[in-house]
């Protein structure tokens, strides 16, 4: 006998003539066409939620099609409809801000043509005030070619995710062939276009080879996304007047690149954008009162140029020695401590001081700082040298024995982070010691995953989850002659905030937050080189609060 589930039964009655035909959809004024890239939520407030889809039709001119929201998905109680266009001009993406919803309520939408209907995708809205818990989903870098994205997969399949944030790199600007190599690249994951995306049909293009991915569908079709960029959705370490992968005499003026990326980027994303303020991403989203979550922007809108250690000691290694200390310490007593460098911007530092006061004003249990790059310390370990290959390329020894001799003068080595703006940082600090001790920091950019507490000049200021990549390799491919654990182990000696780290493994990370707590989960992915959900480990932390304030990382 024929098993049926209740999807199937839902289906089999709406063929039946529970749903519009085609020539009814018609007459309502509804396109024709296909639903090429599933379908996406985000920005989820207690009122209203944003849907997203792209819409193609054949004659390729804009479409008009509809959609619903559902407290059931049958779709017999319908609480919300409207229409849309899907235009060229946005590369046939469709976004509306669903309205007149109830907080805390948990929703099924669709969009609607006279072809027929898109999936189904769940989505949900805010609470509006209590304490409910939050569980966040938190991802950063995918890169499609390197591995299959088995993080998506397996975080949408739990259940208790209420919210998945993206904290940047969603995908990578370059030509195929390089980073990954042609003979790193997992066979079948090709990226368009083939060359660099550099104009906006070359973003268009490459947002699509991304969205084509059928986890990341999937992800995007059970979970509601908040996510802000990172560098590579514009060019390896973006600022704001340029990038090191931009070169203006063969890619043209980078402020044409900046605004192709950015309309690519809004056009393909759940996020609800700024009319009057172009570039503007950092924005909030409450969670009622457990959590005031402030998305920030670390890395185009308020940055200055970000300084390297080799650039400066490069010339001066000729020179020897002491032209090398001098370097360094030119460096470290000039432009690395100039108060007016900017990571934020002052109008986005003025706007992250008065939330974190609002947040305290209303009682809010935890502050979250969704941004881009790691804000606690780093330090290098000559210790690390040992753990290098012994055929490990000349530059590639050179750059860890110099954080090696960075640490010894107690500088950090990753001047692209927050370690680079030091005097944006200790800003940043004085901000959140303003709030209260319930400040949880979330950062990508680096690969890895660090679980670092943050010092303030009155004990914990706060602690932060830096998650590691979807996909992107991290010091895993560096540091290669290590035993289980020995990555870890070193750097975590030579960085006594940072209290635990995975340098080794692709996943995601998983936050709980409550009035009581915050506990996280580490989940690492079995493997990127084939399409697999399950997870090779799952390590469980947490930070208590209490009468006394926050506690720092613990093991579970």
């Amino acid at each position: 006998m024929t098993q049926f589930n209740r999807r199937t039964l839902l289906s089999l009655a709406a063929m039946a003539g529970l749903a519009p035909t085609a020539s009814a959809l018609a007459a309502k004024g509804l396109s024709a066409g296909v639903f090429t890239h599933g379908l996406a939520s985000g920005d989820p407030l207690p009122d209203r939620v944003i849907l997203w889809t792209r819409f193609v039709t054949p004659d390729g001119q804009s479409g008009r099609i509809g959609w619903e929201v559902a407290k059931d998905e049958a779709f017999t109680q319908i609480v919300a409809k409207g229409g849309a266009i899907a235009s060229p001009f946005n590369d046939y993406c469709a976004k509306v801000d669903a309205r007149g919803l109830q907080p805390n309520g948990r929703y099924f939408y669709r969009f609607i043509s006279a072809s027929g209907m898109s999936p189904i995708g769940r989505t949900r809205t805010a609470p509006a005030a209590g304490h409910d818990p939050l569980t966040i989903a938190l991802f950063s870098c995918s890169n499609l070619p390197f591995g299959h994205f088995n993080a998506y997969a397996h975080a949408a399949m739990r259940e208790d995710i209420d919210l998945c944030v993206h904290v940047g790199d969603y995908v990578y600007e370059y030509p195929r062939g390089t980073y990954p190599s042609f003979d790193q690249a997992l066979r079948g994951r090709w990226i368009e276009p083939a060359g660099e995306m550099i104009h906006l049909s070359d973003y268009y293009q490459r947002y699509a080879s991304y969205r084509a991915d059928p986890d990341l569908q999937e992800v995007h079709r059970q979970k509601p996304f908040a996510v802000v960029w990172d560098d590579h959705e514009l060019a390896n370490n973006a600022w704001w007047e340029g990038a090191q992968n931009h070169q203006p005499q063969s890619e043209g003026n980078w402020v044409d690149r900046r605004a192709a990326a950015f309309k690519a980027y809004v056009d393909w994303m759940p996020i609800r954008v700024f009319a009057n303020e172009p570039l503007r991403i950092y924005r909030r989203l409450d969670w009622g009162q457990t959590a005031s979550i402030l998305m920030l922007d670390t890395r185009l809108i308020g940055r200055d140029a970000q300084l390297d250690w080799q650039e400066v000691m490069a010339p001066a290694l000729a020179q020897g020695e002491g032209a090398v200390i001098k370097a360094v310490a030119d460096l470290a007593g000039g432009k690395l401590i100039d108060p007016k460098r900017s990571l934020l911007g002052a109008r986005q530092e003025a706007w992250l001081e008065s939330e974190l006061k609002r947040a305290k004003a209303r009682g809010t249990d935890w502050a979250v700082l969704a941004q881009q790059v790691i804000f606690g310390q780093q330090f290098g370990s000559a210790e690390a040298a040992r753990l290098l290959a012994p055929d490990a390329p000349a530059g590639r020894k050179q750059f860890i024995n110099l954080t090696g001799e960075l640490a010894k003068r107690g500088l950090e080595w990753n001047l692209d982070s927050w370690g680079g703006y030091p005097a944006a940082r200790g800003r940043a600090i004085a901000a959140m010691e303003q709030f209260g001790p319930n400040v949880s920091i979330l950062a990508g950019d680096s690969h890895n995953t660090w679980l670092n507490d943050i010092a303030g000049a009155k004990g914990l200021a706060g602690v932060e989850f830096a998650g590691g990549s979807v996909s992107s390799p991290g010091f895993e491919t560096t540091l290669s002659q290590a035993a289980e654990g020995e990555r870890e182990a070193v750097i975590r000696a030579a960085n006594p905030l940072l209290k635990w780290a995975d340098v080794t493994n692709r996943g995601y990370g998983v936050l709980r937050y409550s009035p009581k707590a915050l506990e996280a989960q580490w989940v690492a992915s079995a493997s990127i080189t084939s399409r697999n959900p399950l997870a090779k480990s799952i390590t469980k932390l947490v930070a208590e609060t209490g009468a006394s304030g926050l506690s720092g990382w613990m093991l579970a």
